[in-house]
């Protein structure tokens, strides 16, 4: 073998070695701003692009900022908002990777007596954030000022050009509008009535022949499931509906597999049994329901707040969402995000929890091309007097871990939840750490249990044990995995 062969097969391996390398890193933007994350993709460089909010006073309409961030955590940002007109991004998709250009949507109104007057705002801008085009058109009623275009929502047409759509609130009407590449309108059409919705996703059906579009609150019939799938022709009619299952709540994400088969995040609430779960579904192209996987059996109920699934890799699929979410901003409690891991058969792999100290609120989640995820949300000290949400983004591995790249590491991971905390008659433990021994200890250092995990969730029996603190540990590999404190009352 020749010198310049044996070069290429080093180059060779050099760059799969650093294809799949699993990096991570954590960016807490901790300014003096209340800052809100939108919409995060990752470009075709491996790079993260995505929207942020910024408000030096909460009370005020917030800034968006498009942010770029490099694959080892590099910051680069520039604000989208001009002196005289407020522009309100939700959403951006890359739409060219030769050289890599992206297409942004959302909201924007003058800032001046006419401060109701809102019109949907479209850009394409570089790879530097730098505009190319920028188009805003009005698409509803502009005499009712009352009316604004919410939840916008973008595709790339195979064909060229691309599909944005809206729901007008508070009337619920929403709209589907076409535009070529240049930013020229195509192709318009509104729904009113029972034909309307909050579109929270749109893709293509399973055989490219139309679009989808996700919707919640569509009155299709009566007593019908919160969340439809519209199916529409290229001329924008409505030629179908499908129903996601019945206890399928707003907000959801769904997104299309390579196979043709459609995955979904959302939270599954059934009045009769008290309880929420964090869940992910599987459906093939008629709806049908091929696997589902519910995150969390919780002491709190309430699991709301925005949900996100996705997958770079289809054998490797991220969902999560907010554990103890509360409406409101300033809530005076605990929350975590909780990211689930699923394999190509739709099993659970992994489960974490991040949070628990301060009121965390999930946002968005990015599969990687590294089988690993990224993702943003938001994070408030409920026990402070500063009344301002921190944006937290971060980038973990396959297996759920955080390395030691940041020095100070404030965030609380955990991969097992034991609760009720405190608990009277039963102590649940739950994790995806099969195999590992779960102690527990009283304050005098005895132990009480001994426990090997066999289920992603084990139920033991405490009704016995004297009220006070107990310390747990769960053991893997001979390793301390997790640790904690449990309390026990009366």
């Amino acid at each position: 073998m020749n010198s310049c062969s044996k070069l290429l097969i080093l180059l060779l391996i050099t760059s799969i070695l650093s294809a799949t390398s699993q990096n991570t890193f954590e960016i807490w933007l901790n300014s003096s701003y209340d800052e809100y994350s939108r919409d995060m993709i990752m470009n075709s460089e491996n790079d993260y692009v995505g929207i942020i909010y910024k408000s030096e006073d909460p009370s005020q309409d917030h800034v968006s900022y498009v942010y770029k961030i490099s694959n080892d955590g590099v910051i680069f940002c520039k604000s989208f908002t001009k002196i005289d007109t407020l522009i309100k991004l939700d959403k951006i998709i890359e739409v060219s990777n030769s050289p890599i250009e992206y297409m942004i949507c959302g909201t924007g109104h003058h800032q001046d007596s006419s401060a109701n007057y809102w019109f949907s705002y479209f850009a394409k801008i570089d790879n530097n954030l730098n505009f190319i085009w920028e188009r805003t058109y009005h698409l509803h009623n502009v005499h009712n000022y009352y009316r604004f275009p919410f939840y916008s929502q973008l595709l790339k047409k195979t064909s060229g050009g691309y599909l944005h759509a809206n729901a007008l609130y508070p009337a619920w009407n929403m709209f589907f509008f076409e535009f070529d590449e240049g930013g020229d309108s195509v192709n318009y059409h509104m729904y009113e009535g029972d034909s309307t919705g909050i579109v929270t996703g749109l893709t293509y059906n399973p055989d490219s022949t139309g679009y989808w579009a996700h919707i919640s609150g569509g009155q299709y019939q009566s007593n019908s499931p919160e969340a439809q799938c519209v199916e529409l022709n290229f001329q924008l009619e409505q030629i179908y509906v499908n129903f996601y299952p019945e206890y399928f709540q707003f907000d959801y994400t769904a997104k299309l597999l390579p196979d043709g088969n459609l995955i979904a995040a959302s939270v599954y609430d059934n009045p009769w049994i008290p309880e929420e779960h964090i869940s992910a579904f599987k459906f093939d192209n008629a709806f049908n329901i091929l696997g589902e996987c519910m995150l969390t059996d919780p002491d709190t109920a309430n699991q709301r707040g925005h949900k996100s699934i996705d997958y770079y890799y289809p054998s490797d699929i991220y969902f999560g969402g907010t554990h103890n979410f509360q409406i409101g901003i300033w809530v005076p409690g605990p929350s975590w995000f909780v990211i689930g891991r699923l394999n190509k058969d739709f099993e659970l792999e992994n489960e974490l929890y991040i949070g628990g100290d301060a009121t965390y609120n999930l946002k968005t989640i990015t599969a990687t091309a590294d089988s690993g995820v990224l993702i943003t949300g938001t994070w408030y000290d409920y026990n402070s007097q500063s009344y301002e949400r921190d944006v937290i983004i971060l980038k973990l591995t396959k297996n759920d871990l955080i390395t030691g790249m940041v020095e100070n590491n404030m965030s609380n991971i955990s991969s097992i939840i034991v609760y009720p905390n405190p608990g009277k008659q039963v102590l649940n433990i739950r994790t995806t750490r099969l195999g590992a021994y779960f102690y527990l200890w009283d304050k005098n250092g005895r132990l009480i249990l001994s426990q090997e995990i066999l289920e992603k969730t084990t139920l033991i029996n405490t009704n016995k044990l004297p009220q006070g603190n107990y310390y747990w540990k769960l053991m893997s590999d001979n390793k301390i995995a997790e640790s904690g404190i449990w309390t026990c009352i009366k």
